[in-house]
């Protein structure tokens, strides 16, 4: 089984490759190269691929076998990413880890004049109000949603034990917390961090399926305004695309 990936953008000079792992190709796209190890199913490899859709950067995607630990090889471990985690980007002589700093960092490279690159003319207040944005996603929304998917889904698959109704209780209630302040966030702007799409609308929508999932639907259908921002970012042509990569069951 193949659940974790290298994802690699194609430059016209040669890349310093990475340790090689047992692997499959999935996808060849692209005329830039870099190396990313990455999951397709998880939020964390969905915020990377989505950024490199917007972006219009192609890449290869080369699957790796974590469930037989090659993430956790000590090639990996030494020379691509310390804790055994993913996704990781190698662009040239760089090295990058975790996935919101390797979407910034393709902004940066890649962004131009797209919306998502903030940077490109910001002041202090536009500053101000995407690292605020950045950190409520990193501090609340994402770690909850986290709580809820390991206590509701991924602790049985584990086996380790029912879930603990302590911690869904206490993760619900920040998560709701958090979805209040978007909707109220929402019916003053359009996105996320002021009315252009941007960065920490593409941080929050890998995670939005899975409250369908975790039978959460009414958290999303009660809130009006969040609902009509969730339906546009699934009308994204990057959001389908991704959509389309993931696995396909039943």
């Amino acid at each position: 089984m193949y659940s974790h990936a290298f994802l690699s953008l194609r430059t016209p000079s040669p890349a310093t490759s990475l340790p090689e792992l047992k692997s499959d190709k999935l996808q060849t796209l692209g005329k830039w190269r870099s190396n990313f190890t990455v999951t397709v199913t998880s939020a964390c490899t969905q915020r990377v691929v989505l950024v490199l859709h917007e972006l219009g950067v192609e890449y290869d995607f080369i699957a790796v076998a974590l469930m037989k630990g090659e993430h956790k090889d000590t090639s990996y471990t030494q020379d691509v990413h310390p804790f055994g985690r993913i996704p990781t980007l190698k662009d040239g002589n760089f090295q990058l880890f975790e996935s919101r700093a390797i979407c910034r960092y393709l902004v940066s490279k890649f962004g131009g004049t797209s919306t998502l690159n903030s940077d490109k003319q910001a002041d202090a207040v536009q500053i101000g109000t995407l690292e605020q944005a950045i950190s409520i996603e990193y501090s609340y929304f994402d770690p909850q949603i986290k709580a809820l998917c390991y206590e509701n889904v991924f602790k049985g698959y584990l086996g380790k034990g029912a879930a603990s109704p302590d911690e869904v209780e206490k993760a619900t209630d920040i998560l709701t917390t958090c979805l209040d302040y978007y909707e109220a966030l929402l019916s003053k702007q359009d996105y996320l961090t002021g009315n252009e799409f941007g960065l920490v609308d593409i941080f929050v929508m890998p995670w939005l399926p899975w409250f369908h999932v975790l039978k959460m639907d009414d958290l999303i259908s009660g809130r009006p305004k969040f609902e009509s921002w969730w339906k546009r970012m699934t009308a994204r042509r990057s959001w389908q695309l991704v959509q389309e990569s993931l696995p396909k069951t039943g």
